[in-house]
């Protein structure tokens, strides 16, 4: 229950006199102030939640009765869903596969010009089998993870207009760290299911790090020999 903060200013004997007359009152009968915001043990607690959510964007790529090929308009709006989801270059993509009998080979052209556009960009195209298609129409897929921070955040930085005497952290206490970590990662998804390493990098690591070494030395002995002979 929201509850009214006293403002008024009152004169010193007013006052007093209000004092008095609220002696015998109990803490509930006589309070000043708001106290939703109070810090409490259940909301005082410094991690703050990350939620990685999964969505799916959907473009439709319409084609023309008996049409195979990708018309200028159909690609204009490919490369505008690109662009609105900001899918980097060699991300997964999927492409909607279409049965293939029955259509005398036309499904699978389409799939094959369509999987080729995307493929010329840049970008990794794997068929995703549905249930229902369209007659002339397939589905481009993009499956993107997005972290959000814990609701109790939305408000920011602000002074809770209660009083605490337990000495507990604000409510937003760890909000700070929670929504730089969410603004930081590349991939939200790597909270979930993070990325394997991969094998070869030390290798290749060492190889740089080798001829980096053979390169310097070959050039220092060099030079000793050099300023020897002078």
């Amino acid at each position: 229950m929201k509850r009214t903060i006293l403002k008024k200013k009152l004169p010193q004997a007013g006052l007093m006199m209000l004092l008095l007359a609220t002696a015998s009152c109990g803490p509930a009968e006589f309070i000043l102030g708001d106290y939703e915001n109070t810090a409490n043990p259940e909301n005082a607690t410094l991690e703050k939640k990350i939620t990685v959510s999964e969505l799916t964007p959907t473009v439709i790529v319409d084609f023309g009765p008996g049409r195979a090929g990708l018309s200028d308009l159909e690609k204009g709006r490919l490369l505008g869903f690109i662009d609105a989801q900001d899918i980097g270059f060699g991300e997964p993509v999927e492409v909607e596969l279409p049965t293939f009998q029955g259509s005398d080979g036309l499904n699978e052209r389409r799939f094959g010009d369509v999987a080729e556009f995307l493929q010329e960009r840049g970008f990794e195209v794997s068929p995703r089998t549905t249930r229902e298609s369209g007659a002339n129409s397939l589905r481009v897929y993009f499956v993107k993870y997005v972290a959000t921070v814990d609701p109790s955040c939305e408000k920011g930085w602000h002074k809770p207009r209660a009083l605490d005497y337990q000495n507990l952290p604000l409510p937003y206490m760890g909000c700070a760290n929670a929504s730089a970590l969410a603004g930081m990662l590349a991939n939200p998804k790597d909270l979930i299911d993070p990325a394997s390493e991969d094998p070869a990098m030390g290798e290749r690591a060492a190889k740089a790090v080798e001829k980096y070494r053979a390169s310097t030395g070959s050039s220092s002995s060099g030079g000793s020999s050099g300023s020897g002979s002078e």
